[in-house]
């Protein structure tokens, strides 16, 4: 029986934009933080050293971010790079920030059943700082800083926390997120084919469903290819907005959705363009005016 995807494969995207939109060194570090996490969530589906996933998520970076070749900290290369000459050869270059937090900072002799304790490895990046290795159970450890918490953010989270056990803490935030994270996975995985268009389009639970999007405009295409071949004489080029207009659902959303359903080769094998729209419409009036999904499911 195959094992199922790690954590950390799952949760890769949602990290790959997080750093695409940060605008602060705070914000790579949180996502850093976070996809760390689900490396250590993700045992036992995952390889026996947690150098492997961390070695392909560095990897991923860099073939996103190449580095850059640099002679000094002081020649500009903008966020979100950094100097450095860590690593074998002491090669000076600038990297991408991410792979400044993505280290193995934790020990990596303690199995599952020590989950609580983490060991910084001796860091050969010359900007990094060394850190003594503390229980979490003590109040001395930094997980404040670790996670970026600063300034009245810092002050808000002591307060609430008084004198609670951080672990539990940590415990509850990590159950919390693989909870909405799951709950996602089921939102995204659930079959939507015996659901009508019209409460696909108008339920508030599937406005900002992928899955619904998807779903609709899968239907909207089949709608219009069934048109076509009933009235060839008016033939409509299929494209985002057509689509937009018969589910409601954005252009921009559709766009993300439509991938793999094959609109350009089925568009080009029968001559249409854009262009074309406009002719019939004039003809015979908008597609949401002679095309109806409403009562439309996911099968024949």
């Amino acid at each position: 029986m195959p094992r199922k995807t790690p954590v950390w494969k799952e949760a890769m995207p949602e990290f790959n934009e997080a750093i695409a939109s940060a605008e602060s060194e705070k914000q790579i570090k949180i996502a850093c933080l976070q996809i760390k996490q689900a490396v250590l969530l993700s045992y036992p589906d995952t390889p026996p050293s947690r150098r492997n996933p961390m070695s392909s998520i560095r990897k991923a970076v860099r073939e996103k971010y190449p580095a850059q070749s640099g002679k000094s900290p002081h020649e500009g290369v903008p966020f979100p790079y950094y100097f450095t000459d860590a690593g074998k050869g002491g090669v000076e270059r600038w990297e991408h920030l991410a792979i400044k937090y993505l280290v193995e900072d934790w020990n990596l002799k303690d199995d599952l059943e020590k989950p609580d304790t983490i060991t910084p490895e001796p860091s050969t990046d010359k900007q990094s700082v060394n850190i003594t290795p503390v229980p979490m159970n003590e109040t001395s450890i930094d997980i404040f800083s670790e996670v970026g918490l600063e300034g009245e953010e810092l002050t808000a989270v002591k307060q609430a926390l008084g004198d609670a056990d951080i672990k539990e803490w940590v415990k509850l935030a990590l159950l919390q997120r693989a909870k909405a994270i799951n709950a996602l996975h089921e939102r995204l995985n659930e079959d939507l084919s015996m659901v009508s268009s019209e409460e696909l389009m108008n339920d508030n639970k599937y406005r900002t469903n992928p899955n619904a999007s998807r779903e609709l405009a899968s239907r909207a295409v089949r709608a219009i290819k069934d048109w076509n071949y009933n009235q060839p004489e008016h033939k409509w080029c299929i494209t985002n907005k057509l689509i937009s207009e018969l589910t409601g659902v954005t252009p921009k959303a559709i766009a993300k959705v439509v991938e793999g359903m094959g609109i350009e080769d089925y568009n080009a094998m029968q001559g249409l363009t854009p262009v074309v729209n406009r002719q019939i419409k004039a003809a015979v009036g908008t597609i949401s005016e002679v095309v109806n999904i409403a009562d439309m499911l996911g099968i024949d």
